[in-house]
């Protein structure tokens, strides 16, 4: 059973986090507004092997809207997942980041790199998510009109935006328009996103999207010296698979998976591979315990006699 937990920033927000399982730290870090959706398979495989740490940003699931949304910014989000790893005295932790949770381990490291163990960047970008989103960036420049529009009806379009989103006619939008995979994907692993999302404080929604599009950890990559498995999904519309490709090619300890017909919901669509491949990597770099039925290969390898 998870075990949850509160904590208050130094400006007064309330940050939520639950762990669950024994072990050494696996921090899952969510998509922007996401509060824990996309995670399942990824716990149910590694609860017996990690203490499993589940946050969610301020503004997110049970987590409070900061009083000045305004102002929110990734290093600030950096600082409360420091938090929250003093409150249950981690010193260092394995991060796994979905989507926006790439911009987030990824920043992360900048200023607490002594804390990262190992990165499990998903289906995420390393930078300006929004100038690669379904190919262009069209999301980046009507961002500022879409602000514009919540602030001149904020509590009409707030409403609009709780009732529309939640129905699962969406579900059936995003396998139409090839955003998720219809045929990978179970409708009951996405719809928990569509609820989460339909809650979401659209004020807060907007400005972390633009605080997101201005981001960039470009020159950060090369400095970053602990193992990273980059996951990507071949056919994500959200954060193209390339974006993945540079990721893993700046990082200098690195590792690519490209999961095949798999979108920006990949660890949903084919959760089987994408634990197989963390498992592999975890493994590998003395991060997991290997199954006590597993062989070398020179013991697997036939004889030459």
């Amino acid at each position: 059973m998870e075990r949850s937990h509160y904590l208050t920033a130094p400006d007064g927000t309330q940050i939520w986090y639950g762990t669950v399982g024994r072990g050494p730290a696996l921090v899952l870090c969510d998509g922007l507004a996401c509060d824990g959706f996309i995670w399942p398979y990824v716990i149910d495989r590694f609860i017996d092997d990690f203490t499993i740490v589940r946050w969610h940003y301020r503004g997110h699931g049970a987590s409070s809207v900061p009083e000045h949304p305004e102002k929110i910014s990734l290093d600030q989000m950096c600082d409360d997942l420091a938090l929250v790893l003093d409150a249950l005295e981690i010193d260092q932790a394995i991060l796994a980041g979905h989507s926006m949770g790439v911009q987030v381990i990824l920043n992360f490291c900048e200023t607490y790199s002594e804390r990262v163990r190992a990165l499990i960047p998903i289906c995420g970008s390393y930078k300006h998510p929004l100038d690669t989103f379904h190919g262009s960036d069209l999301m980046r420049r009507v961002l500022p009109y879409l602000r514009r529009a919540v602030d001149s009806a904020p509590q009409a379009i707030q409403r609009t935006w709780e009732t529309v989103l939640p129905r699962q006619i969406w579900y059936k939008v995003a396998v139409q328009a090839a955003e998720v995979n219809g045929q990978l994907l179970r409708q009951q692993d996405f719809l928990p996103y569509l609820e989460h999302a339909s809650r979401m404080d659209l004020n807060f929604f907007l400005s972390l999207l633009s605080a997101l599009s201005l981001h960039s950890a470009e020159e950060l990559l090369t400095e970053i010296s602990v193992p990273a498995l980059v996951i990507a999904g071949e056919n994500d519309t959200f954060t193209p698979m390339y974006r993945s490709v540079e990721m893993s090619e700046m990082l200098p300890n690195s590792k690519l998976v490209v999961v095949p017909r798999g979108t920006h919901v990949a660890p949903l669509e084919m959760p089987d591979l994408v634990n197989e491949a963390m498992e592999k990597f975890l493994i590998k770099h003395d991060l997991l315990a290997a199954p006590a039925h597993t062989t070398s290969p020179a013991q697997s390898a036939p004889s030459s006699s």
